[in-house]
């Protein structure tokens, strides 16, 4: 098969998206096309090991999110506005169809916000390294990356060594990212508007948040999360956001929900780990009548022995907001 990519401009909603497409052949008139979604601090080339694999047949789209990368938007950066402007560029490439969603990261969250606002839109979904209803109370950059002010100061004073100290120290496995891919990450979240876009991501979920709690209230319930099937993929070994996280996560999607576990990989798993990555979603996507379970693609595996699906998650705290709007 004819393998082809190309990288185009996409304007949908208010924002004018950076958008990867990769296709192997023509794809099949039945095929549902999967829509990857990058997180923090990566854009959407950390699925260039992973997309062309899954484009056998079938059109796989990546976009950088709103405001990130090479993608133009101004703003607000609340999830339901983000949501929206997903759902713009899909109604504009897939108009009446339907698709699979991947997300890491923030892309995971957002991902199931789409899910949940949109669940005709939807038909697999699959979560990768990211919270839901919950957020361990460790992921201290959360609100440290909310304040006023400060974040910008110290983005403008030393923004390439943030970025590079936020991939090593979510990174787990070995050999490290490579400096090439490094330093193009960099040069996404140093420049004015990318520090601006980051840093609204997180101030339009965490003090929405804050205010809540200082003010004893609680949030509006958030709407259920549905599709046809649902996979949790995790880096076991993530030191932000740990396995019990993803396990909350499966809670909160239902028992159709599956999760797979990657030994030796941390937060960035997609790039730490993409023929695993690669592997488990291609039996999940598969649209054969009875595809293989993904977790015979790789064992769950991890360092807190004994731990399963329903285990309470430990050092969690309500994360309102984040992927639930």
């Amino acid at each position: 098969m004819t393998d082809t990519s190309q990288v185009r401009t996409v304007p949908a909603g208010t924002t004018s998206f950076l958008l990867r497409e990769h296709a192997q052949g023509a794809p099949g008139g039945d095929t549902t096309p999967v829509l990857l979604l990058h997180g923090v601090p990566e854009t959407s080339s950390c699925w260039r090991d992973v997309a062309p694999a899954l484009a056998a047949g079938r059109r796989v789209l990546a976009p950088d999110l709103p405001g990130l990368g090479g993608s133009s938007y101004s703003g607000p950066y609340d999830v339901p506005s983000l949501v929206a402007q997903l759902s713009a560029l899909v109604d504009a490439e897939v108009p009446g169809g339907r698709i699979d969603v991947v997300g890491h990261d923030w892309g995971g969250s957002l991902a199931l916000a789409l899910a949940g606002a949109r669940p005709e839109l939807v038909r697999r979904l699959v979560v990768v390294n990211a919270p839901f209803r919950t957020v361990p109370a460790r992921a201290f950059h959360i609100p440290l990356l909310a304040l006023p002010a400060l974040p910008e100061l110290v983005f403008r004073a030393a923004g390439r060594r943030v970025v590079e100290a936020m991939l090593r120290y979510g990174w787990r496995s070995s050999p490290p990212l490579d400096a090439d891919r490094c330093a193009e990450y960099a040069a996404a979240y140093t420049t004015r508007p990318g520090v601006a876009a980051m840093l609204g991501y997180y101030r339009g979920v965490a003090r929405p948040r804050a205010a809540a709690v200082l003010g004893r209230r609680t949030r509006a319930g958030t709407p259920r999360v549905r599709a046809e099937q649902a996979l949790v993929l995790w880096g076991a070994l993530d030191p932000v956001l740990p396995i019990s996280t993803g396990e909350s996560v499966v809670r909160d999607l239902g028992a159709d929900c599956v999760m797979v576990t990657v030994p030796g990989a941390g937060h960035f798993v997609v790039e730490e780990a993409p023929e695993v990555v690669t592997q488990v979603l291609l039996d999940f996507l598969a649209d054969e009548t009875t595809p293989a379970p993904p977790v015979a693609a790789a064992p769950p595996q991890s360092p807190r022995q004994g731990a399963g699906p329903l285990d309470p998650p430990p050092d969690v705290v309500p994360a309102e907001g984040i992927g639930a709007d």
